[in-house]
């Protein structure tokens, strides 16, 4: 179930998503017992309504405190990881195919952004700077996974084969591409 619009006009939504009934919100079906499990944080109900202009983490709700659908968490990533090699995709970095023509030093530049970001961010993490809810988080996977944001292709690949298999299978990608049709290795620019 969705309570938000597509960000992407293209995209077709599979018939087995059903949109919430107008005027509802995931975070109000769950505390309403409409819905039995779900997400939380902005992407399920950690929000109330679809994200509008200036909306950010400030706006989050948080959720009430519900029943963990899996008791230790860290135990089931921890051997989700080493059975499958599967790292969750944090985020993607979105640039259309004709900027990425007309300005072939785009994918690096933003790359090396990034990367230069998460190495600030990394030590705010090692001196307890960063020491929000999901900061807690990453520094316990690091403890599993080593570098708990790992970035490129090849980090990320067992992430991205699934991800991109499974989107198949969903009917949300029309046909089962390659890692090279949907993504560019700014390492390799």
């Amino acid at each position: 179930m969705v309570d938000d619009e597509e960000h992407v006009t293209s995209l077709r939504l599979p018939p087995n998503v059903v949109h919430a009934p107008e005027g509802q919100s995931l975070v109000n079906m769950m505390a309403d017992g409409s819905l039995q499990a779900a997400f939380t944080g902005p992407a399920g109900i950690g929000r109330s309504g679809a994200p509008k202009e200036g909306w950010d983490a400030s706006s989050v709700q948080r959720a009430p405190s519900y029943i963990e659908m899996f008791p230790d968490t860290l135990a089931a990533e921890r051997d989700w990881y080493y059975r499958t090699g599967i790292y969750p995709v944090h985020g993607l970095i979105v640039v259309k195919d004709e900027l990425l023509a007309a300005h072939p030093w785009l994918a690096k530049s933003l790359f090396d952004a990034f990367v230069k970001s998460k190495e600030l961010w990394l030590e705010q993490l090692k001196y307890g700077i960063a020491n929000s809810d999901t900061d807690r988080h990453y520094q316990a996977m690091s403890e599993i996974v080593g570098d708990p944001l790992p970035l490129g292709i090849e980090p990320n690949r067992p992430a991205i084969e699934a991800l991109i298999q499974y989107s198949y299978q969903q009917g949300l990608l029309p046909k089962h591409y390659s890692i090279n049709e949907l993504f560019v290795d700014p390492q390799a620019v």
